[in-house]
């Protein structure tokens, strides 16, 4: 991988700095439509607590309104937020699957330009592949969360409690069940990711539409093969998840930069100002993924399904 990241570096870092760029501005968009929708309910939160500590109660004890309405806020957005990881995974997925194939063949220098009009014939059977399975791991994680909370007291499953601190007086099965299940829930959607994850590379290879791309990448990381994808996912969410948060760390004064301006344009909203500082290092460390780690992490997966074909076309045929 280390040769052929050498040989395509020039196009796969252009093309992976002009997504950045792309992600970068989608993100600005959406964080001021966030918080357009979330305006009124962070005013109506400094309403809230002020009436919470005039009346000596905790601060945050009676915001069910503004909790309203930051999840209709939210909820937008994170859909927002969702589509585009779909397509930047899409666009980076199919480049660096075109990119492969364009050195396997053989050909001579490309370029970013290049590059991308290679991979643009593929990017909607990408975008296809990538909508559905990103689709099941925020369905699962979702389900993990809620069956960890619904297990708290015991009153989901007769005779399992989830086990909280002080963490005494819990039995094995409610340490087992209580926190193995969640987990096994919100494994679910990863494990069908990785299993998937082959299907752009499919696409671009094979010429192979959506459906037939995904069964495709089904049918190479069966058997022994589900080892070697859910190991070079896992190696790749432990480099994206390292490299994310020394970026995020890194975005942090930018944040605190853009806390003066915002507590200025809300009048004072110290909730409004709080989460635009906290989301900020986010969103800067989100936009500057692909250009950060994603061009090595990308490669990993044509290359994989270039072995796992080559070993298919190698097993014998009954």
């Amino acid at each position: 991988m280390v040769a052929v990241t050498r040989h395509l570096r020039r196009p796969l870092y252009g093309f992976a700095l002009a997504v950045s760029a792309l992600t970068a501005g989608v993100v600005c968009v959406i964080g001021v439509l966030g918080f357009a929708l979330a305006w009124e309910g962070f005013v109506v939160l400094r309403e809230l607590v002020k009436g919470n500590m005039s009346r000596e109660e905790p601060r945050f004890s009676n915001t069910g309104d503004a909790d309203v309405m930051f999840f209709w806020a939210g909820a937008p957005v994170a859909l927002l937020l969702l589509l585009l990881l779909a397509v930047v995974l899409a666009l980076l997925d199919t480049a660096h699957a075109a990119a492969v194939r364009h050195a396997l063949g053989g050909h001579g220098r490309l370029g970013a330009a290049g590059l991308w009009r290679r991979a643009r014939p593929y990017f909607l059977r990408g975008l296809g592949a990538q909508v559905p399975t990103l689709l099941c791991v925020a369905v699962t994680a979702l389900v993990g969360v809620m069956l960890f909370d619904s297990l708290a007291d015991g009153g989901l499953i007769p005779g399992i409690e989830r086990p909280q601190s002080p963490f005494t007086g819990f039995s094995a099965l409610d340490w087992v069940a209580g926190l193995g299940l969640p987990l096994l829930a919100a494994c679910v959607g990863p494990y069908l990711y990785a299993r998937f994850s082959l299907a752009g590379s499919a696409a671009v290879f094979e010429d192979a539409p959506v459906g037939a791309a995904l069964r495709r990448s089904w049918r190479l990381t069966r058997g022994g093969a589900q080892g070697r994808v859910v190991g070079a996912w896992l190696v790749i969410t432990a480099a994206v998840a390292l490299v994310f948060a020394l970026l995020r760390y890194a975005a942090l004064p930018i944040g605190d930069a853009l806390g003066p301006a915002m507590m200025w344009l809300s009048g004072g909203n110290v909730y409004t100002t709080a989460t635009l500082v906290h989301v900020t290092p986010f969103a800067v460390a989100f936009a500057l993924l692909p250009v950060a780690v994603l061009v090595p992490s990308g490669l990993a997966l044509p290359l994989l399904y270039v072995h796992l074909h080559a070993r298919e076309r190698e097993r014998p045929t009954a």
